[in-house]
């Protein structure tokens, strides 16, 4: 039992995490592929033969082919080698959603290198998911490569990502140098917003109300009448009242509309009143409620026990509301489903 507990804490202290890493002599591996390992039997095959029969263009043939192989060697070793890997920094995503995470690809400058094979034929892909499709991406001489690793969320809080592999096989293939790289970002889910979540719970109103029911919408009241104005619409026309008003010399008279009722200050997102909700589908409310009042420019607040967002509306608020909601009750890291 203690055996692969040491080889562990060596393989992690080996790899830490980080979210910069930059591809030695000390973190590089190389091996020979399928082809290679058959390609050495080829070679044995020759070498015996060449000396069984005293073949000299069969040593010639049998060397020269082995010079290629360690030319292969050296050249798919330097296509990693010196390699610089930065994740960038990643934007919060709902449950649910695909994570994408970029990644920034250059090179350390290398004075006095005896050669230059070129950056060709690197692939990266998740540890834990050998049979997802690696992307692949070349270095040229223009500069830096970026490239994008998706990643589907499953739950809501720090999203602890798996170590990443990368490998090359260029330019023969007979042999595979990689690496891994265990990521030390953890980017945020926010919650996924409740589908078909009840309208927002709106704030008491006050006396707007009770005028605006003491307000006539009848033609011969004396209520909500104004002079006519250019904006006014013909459907507002008192016509009765406007030919009494025309027959004593004076304008047209139309029908003001009924005064908005008045709100209370601001909309209250109080997690603390929805009863009968577990946790995770009270989270998933409140974060449909934050969403559908900053789409209607509404100020409002979010309370969450000891946790009090706003009042007020906007970006900052929003993330702040969602970020919250995100790590609510301690929530650990998660590891990448």
């Amino acid at each position: 039992m203690r055996r692969p507990r040491r080889w562990q804490l060596w393989w992690e202290a080996r790899h830490p995490r980080t979210d910069r890493l930059e591809l030695t002599h000390r973190n590089l591996y190389i091996l020979p592929t399928a082809s290679g390992w058959l390609f050495a039997l080829l070679l044995l095959a020759l070498l015996l033969a060449s000396i069984n029969y005293q073949l000299n263009l069969g040593h010639l043939l049998t060397f020269s082919l082995a010079s290629a192989g360690v030319v292969a060697l050296h050249a798919t070793h330097s296509a990693l080698r010196g390699l610089v890997l930065q994740a960038m920094p990643v934007e919060p995503v709902f449950a649910g959603d695909e994570l994408l995470l970029e990644i920034r690809l250059d090179e350390r400058l290398r004075v006095g290198a005896p050669w230059n094979f070129g950056r060709h034929g690197i692939g990266l892909r998740w540890r834990d998911r050998p049979g997802d499709e690696t992307v692949q991406v070349s270095l040229s001489e223009n500069g830096p490569a970026v490239l994008r690793l998706g990643r589907r969320t499953a739950r809501r809080g720090r999203l602890e990502l798996p170590a990443i592999e990368i490998d090359c096989r260029f330019p023969l293939g007979l042999f595979r140098a990689w690496s891994v790289w265990r990521l030390s970002l953890q980017p945020l889910v926010w919650p996924a917003p409740e589908p078909g979540a009840p309208p927002l719970p709106e704030p008491p109103a006050r006396d707007g109300t009770a005028r605006a029911a003491a307000w006539r919408h009848d033609e011969d009241g004396e209520h909500g009448i104004r002079p006519w104005r250019r904006e006014d619409r013909p459907s507002q026309v008192l016509w009765k009242l406007s030919a009494r008003s025309l027959a004593a010399g004076s304008g047209l008279l139309v029908r003001d509309p009924p005064p908005p009722p008045r709100q209370g200050s601001d909309l209250q997102l109080d997690g603390d009143r929805l009863q009968g909700l577990d946790g995770e589908t009270r989270l998933s409310r409140l974060c449909a409620w934050v969403l559908a009042a900053e789409a209607e420019g509404r100020r409002w607040r979010l309370d969450l026990g000891a946790v009090h967002v706003g009042p007020g509306h906007g970006p900052v608020q929003r993330r702040a509301a969602l970020d919250a909601l995100a790590l609510w009750g301690g929530r650990p890291a998660e590891t990448a489903p």
